[in-house]
């Protein structure tokens, strides 16, 4: 899902709580909008609906994929000599 690698994913999961709460934000941000996607026609509001939780899905994603930056970042410093 993300560009992290499952080890470095996992150390992040224990590391980072805030990453947590985003890849569970992002798992229901993702059920709901898969619940409008299946249907063939959405009203007005359920467009709008889908349109603000796919900005917010993506804005999620985003802020985890910088949290798995930062934490390769660091991580790579501290191996650093």
């Amino acid at each position: 899902m993300f560009d992290g690698g499952e080890d470095g994913i996992e150390h992040i999961r224990k590391a980072n709580k805030e990453f947590v709460v985003l890849e569970q934000r992002h798992h229901r941000l993702e059920l709901e909008l898969n619940k409008l996607l299946k249907r063939r026609i959405l009203a007005v509001d359920e467009e709008f609906r889908k349109k603000t939780l796919q900005k917010e899905k993506l804005a999620t994603k985003d802020r985890m994929n910088d949290i798995i930056r930062q934490s390769r970042l660091t991580r790579r410093a501290e191996a650093a000599p």
